[in-house]
């Protein structure tokens, strides 16, 4: 037998789901002020010469 009863197991499984579900999105949010937003982007200037490689910290998708 557990030590727990049923109502019990039913109760710690909902408290430990939403505490899950906010942990989730916070680690999603976190560093989200960071990002860069498509109106934050620099204006390359008309004679400059394109990166070889592009530099893609702190973009998302």
């Amino acid at each position: 037998m557990s030590a727990l009863g049923p109502d019990q197991i039913v109760t710690l499984t909902e408290i430990l789901v939403v505490l899950m579900g906010i942990g989730i999105i916070w680690l999603v949010y976190r560093g989200s002020g960071n990002a860069e937003l498509p109106g934050d982007a620099p204006v390359p200037t008309p004679d400059g010469i394109d990166d070889a490689i592009p530099d893609t910290r702190g973009r998302t998708l």
